[in-house]
Formats: structure tokens, sequence, C-alpha cells
């Protein structure tokens, strides 16, 4: 069985590979809207151009979800780290 310390490594990998996807999204986005939209000035077929960028959004969306899930887990496992629970027993609250 993987240890505490292992399981949170996995889920910063994870996290890390996510965070690089939304960027990738973001710059897909943006090139698209730049140099397909703005800089053609409507001889593209803005519908598809629109329909791409709404995919891409709600690809965007997913994975941000998705990081937001990997951050709970990790906030779990960062309370399971024996120095996480020897603090706690110290503090005063």
């Amino acid at each position: 069985m993987s240890s505490v310390q292992e399981k949170y490594e996995e889920f910063v990998n994870k996290e890390d590979t996510l965070i690089r996807s939304v960027r990738i999204c973001e710059q897909a986005m943006s090139l698209l809207k730049d140099e397909l939209v703005y800089k053609q000035r409507g001889e593209t077929c803005q519908a598809t151009l629109r329909d791409i960028c709404e995919w891409i959004q709600q690809r965007e969306e997913k994975l941000r979800r998705e990081i937001f899930s990997v951050r709970w887990e990790m906030t779990v496992l960062a309370c399971q780290f024996p120095s996480a629970k020897k603090q706690a027993e110290e503090s005063p609250l």
C-alpha cells in the first residue's frame, strides 16, 4: 500500500498535469480569437470558431473542477502527515 507521502506526490503530479492542460486551453483560446477572429475580420466561419472556443472553454472548466478535487484530496492527505498530526495536538485550539 502506498504511503501518505507517495499518494500526496501522485496528486502533486496530477495537479501539475492538469494545470498545464488548463494553460494549453487558455493559449488555444487566445490563438483562435486573435489569429482567426480578430486578424481575419470575419473572413472565417465564425460560427465554427465559436463552437470550437465553447468546446475549449467547457474542457477548461472540467479541468478546473478536477484541479479542485485534486487539491481537496491533497489537503485531506496533508492532514495525515505525522508532523501535521503533532501540530494539531499541540495547537491550543
